[in-house]
């Protein structure tokens, strides 16, 4: 018995610490987006009564597979330019960019918390048998590749854990995360409310960015619901609001975890 519990205190241990550090992951994220902003309107201010343009001497020699014309190189960027750049940057490529690591880093906390306990608790993946349809791979079939260069039983429950985990994200978010709360007996009603519907939406708007040019397509329209942000066809723009929510629902699912330990 004390061994038991001495092995649940390991493991609780162990979970909090990994979630604090995706948690950290996800908000030096947003510390990085608030630096980059306010650091490139600093520095343009700060240069204002001495700058003039930045000199790309050496621009092209970074790129040795473009052919650069004399009459196209460029040369000078102007403040005024300088400014819409980063402005642009910021507003786009880089909170696109944090959006979709955020929902990515929330994914892998996900599995790797289910990991440790999967390997302990090794009857929970065959217990979920509903997921098993008419055509679809048994994830949890010994094949003989899971097998090969395998020495230790503990080396196979690995493997077949990890063929499992890796055939979650198909089913979509909601089933993950619903899964997750079953493998550690959470009760949904513990959860902040409306946190599935929220998370969903996040991961929907993700798969646009990514797979169809940040294009609202009916996918997301459909499974987004009344919890949808934009409309049918919308170009997906991510304002510094829907960023930070975004980080606040993932970090709220994960602080409901860690409460729950």
């Amino acid at each position: 018995m004390n061994e038991l519990k001495d092995t649940d205190r390991i493991l609780k241990s162990k979970l909090e610490r990994v979630t604090i550090r995706y948690q950290n992951e996800i908000i030096n994220r947003l510390r990085l987006y608030v630096f980059a902003k306010s650091a490139i309107t600093l520095y343009c201010k700060d240069r204002l009564s001495q700058f003039e343009g930045y000199d790309f001497t050496d621009f092209k020699l970074k790129f040795k597979l473009v052919d650069f014309h004399e009459d196209k190189e460029i040369k000078r960027i102007s403040y005024k330019d300088m400014v819409k750049t980063g402005e642009d940057f910021v507003s786009n490529e880089l909170t696109d960019a944090i959006y979709v690591l955020n929902t990515s880093t929330f994914e892998n906390w996900l599995l790797t918390i289910l990991k440790q306990k999967l390997l302990i608790n090794k009857s929970s993946i065959y217990s979920d048998m509903s997921r098993i349809r008419k055509g679809d791979e048994d994830y949890a079939r010994i094949d003989v590749a899971m097998v090969r260069g395998v020495s230790t039983l503990e080396e196979l429950w690995g493997n077949i854990v990890d063929k499992y985990l890796r055939s979650l994200p198909y089913d979509g978010i909601k089933k993950v995360m619903g899964k997750f709360l079953n493998v550690f007996k959470i009760g949904k009603e513990t959860i902040t409310p409306n946190i599935f519907d929220k998370i969903n939406e996040v991961y929907l708007c993700r798969n646009a960015i990514v797979h169809n040019r940040k294009k609202v397509g009916n996918d997301y329209i459909e499974k987004s619901g009344k919890f949808a942000r934009f409309k049918l066809d919308d170009v997906i723009v991510l304002t510094e609001d829907v960023l930070f929510e975004q980080a606040d629902n993932l970090l709220r699912f994960m602080q409901d975890f860690r409460k729950s330990l």
